[in-house]
């Protein structure tokens, strides 16, 4: 579906461009040469970023940094050219027209140049409440702050992102914090000394818990004989242990409270679910009944699952009331519409972005703090969400 999205883009523009180059250059054989260059030189940059990434040795910072630029630069330069090309080539009268795309292009490119300094660092903070019965009465009012997808090496600033990132999660002073996976980006050493320290600063009376992403299994890294993915896994592990973090691998903690408890749950991501990594469909190989045998199906029970997609097998057999997921990242781009949030990741996904209800169990999912792909965030902002449990 991906692919089949960004060469619809690519088809889309290409036409789009062809329109414009026989209205503007309709006379000029000169014009004409420049207009053909650049048109080229635009559309071949997201195959230039192919180029990079696939022609070296391994996906290292500097080379993902290159290739995410470039993509970025793509973006931008396209959806500001489309935005031209609505007045432009809609409009019959020719000053009129440039004069209306280019009002359209300048729009859309403050509009983008924004996503990219501000929204894409613009923490949003959401309080979602969670109402039902099976929340005991020690636990009403208790609130567990959700946050996901740090892509650590995507971030421009890591260190001072990750910093400004823990203060305002301290800040919500939260009872419990749960992170829903994708740390790194491509590789564990992505946690710098630093980003380490700041991370080890989070704090929580109830604690704070993990799972893994995809990301974080070592899937993407191209020099395996220099760092498996086993060893990748074992290291970053290791690592979070060290900041203070419990990381739930298939495994269930209990949360007391005077004289009631509830259960986290967190689903690892096992080589079983790496074949679904970028689909969309449900995993027909996840052994729910296996990660929750010894849950009490009469304790309130949130799943963390990195994939919003398995809510599905959880919610059918009333293994957890709340299912708390990241991966999709709302595709860094949203906007409203007439009260209706859109997205292109509503092409992909069923459930892409914030609650979502089944009967009596929901389904909440981030829309994470790193990006993938490109440094840009439009609409959709990098969050931190503090649900609260009522009785």
């Amino acid at each position: 579906m991906i692919t089949f999205i960004f060469i619809s883009i690519i088809i889309l523009t290409l036409y789009a461009d062809f329109k414009a180059y026989r209205k503007i250059a309709a006379t000029n054989l000169t014009a004409k040469a420049i207009i053909a260059v650049i048109i080229l030189l635009l559309n071949i940059l997201p195959f230039i970023s192919v180029a990079i990434t696939a022609l070296c040795s391994d996906n290292s910072h500097l080379v993902m940094s290159i290739a995410s630029w470039i993509i970025t630069i793509y973006v931008l330069l396209t959806l500001v050219r489309i935005a031209f090309y609505i007045g432009f080539l809609t409009i019959s009268k020719q000053r009129l027209s440039v004069a209306i795309g280019t009002i359209f292009a300048v729009i859309v490119f403050t509009i983008l140049i924004n996503g990219i300094i501000n929204t894409r660092t613009n923490l949003n903070i959401k309080n979602i409440p969670i109402q039902h019965n099976n929340i005991p009465a020690s636990f009403d009012n208790f609130r567990i702050l959700f946050f996901s997808d740090l892509h650590i090496g995507s971030l421009v600033s890591p260190e001072r992102e990750i910093a400004q990132l823990v203060d305002v999660i301290n800040s919500q002073k939260a009872d419990m914090v749960i992170f829903g996976g994708d740390m790194v980006h491509i590789r564990y050493n992505e946690l710098s000394d630093r980003v380490i320290k700041s991370l080890s600063n989070v704090k929580a009376p109830y604690g704070v818990y993990t799972v893994l992403g995809n990301h974080d299994t070592g899937t993407y890294i191209m020099d395996s004989t220099t760092l498996s993915k086993s060893e990748n896994i074992a290291r970053l592990n290791k690592t979070i242990r060290q900041a203070g973090w419990e990381l739930l691998q298939d495994s269930t903690i209990y949360a007391i409270k005077g004289a009631d408890s509830i259960a986290i749950t967190g689903i690892d991501f096992t080589d079983a679910l790496l074949e679904y990594k970028h689909s969309f469909s449900t995993p027909d190989n996840f052994d729910a009944q296996s990660v929750f045998k010894d849950v009490s199906p009469s304790l309130f029970n949130i799943a963390v699952s990195h994939l919003p997609q398995l809510w599905h097998p959880i919610s059918d057999n009333d293994f957890a009331e709340l299912t708390l997921s990241g991966h999709v990242h709302a595709t860094q781009i949203a906007v409203e519409c007439f009260g209706k949030r859109l997205s292109p990741a509503m092409l992909m996904y069923k459930e892409w972005s914030g609650l979502y209800r089944d009967k009596s169990n929901y389904l909440y999912i981030t829309d994470g703090i790193g990006c993938v792909g490109f440094y840009m965030r439009i609409g959709a902002r990098p969050e931190v969400t503090v649900i609260e449990l009522k009785k």
